[in-house]
Parts: structure tokens; sequence; C-alpha cells
């Protein structure tokens, strides 16, 4: 933190600029941590399903302007309601899912226990 109590100023987690080979040693180690660490994708152009790529990610911090962090937090509350009235819409989720939950396992399993749920009533899970 700077002296200024007003200004917040994040420390350098790695010294800048690095030298070429330490760059490429850094960048090689953050891949694997972002693979290993579930923070991967399919290729849509080559798409394998026994290949993953990192999904895209930086090393250090950046910067972001107020004013767009502002209009999101304002919006924010609008797609948390947006959310809220589209999982207790039941009609609109059973048929946007129906062509994905016959293709995609995983939809499969979410979109079960969201009908267990609405067949014992509970209106919230707390895990």
């Amino acid at each position: 933190m700077s002296s200024d109590a007003n200004t917040a100023v994040l420390r350098n987690c790695i010294r800048l600029p690095l030298a070429e080979d330490e760059l490429l040693e850094v960048t090689a180690k953050a891949k694997d941590y972002a693979i290993m660490h579930g923070a991967a994708m399919r290729s849509k152009t080559a798409f394998s399903p026994d290949s993953l790529n990192f999904a895209p990610f930086v090393l250090v911090p950046s910067s972001f302007p107020r004013k767009e962090f502002e209009k999101a937090v304002a919006l924010q509350p609008i797609i948390n309601r947006l959310m809220h009235n589209v999982a207790h819409d039941e009609e609109f989720i059973t048929t946007t899912l129906a062509e994905t939950i016959k293709v995609d396992e995983f939809t499969a399993n979410l979109f079960n226990i969201y009908r267990k749920v609405l067949a014992h009533g509970f209106t919230q899970i707390v895990a």
C-alpha cells in the first residue's frame, strides 16, 4: 500500500520486466498451473475430446477503468434478478434445456437435481 490512505497500490508479484528466458519459464509454468487447476477448455477450431487448452489469463493484474467497474456493479442487481427469475421458471428451463440434456451429461445431471428439488418443494439449497 502507498502511504496515501486513499490510494491502494498492488505490489508486483514478480519483478518486471522479466528477462526473456525467465518470462518463457514463468509462462510455461502458468499454463501448466492453469490446466491442472481447471482453467482449461477445448478448442473450437480443432476439437478433440483428448485435448485441452488453457483458458486465457494474464500473469500480472491489469488496471480496469473505475467507470466501467461502477457500471458492472450497477448492473449486477439486474443480472441477479434475471437469474432468479430464470431459476424459478420451470417451463422456461425445461423448454430451453430440452435438447441440451439429450447430449450433455453434465447439464442433464444438473437438470435432474433441479427436478428433484422442485419435486420436494425446496426453494433453496444451502451447501
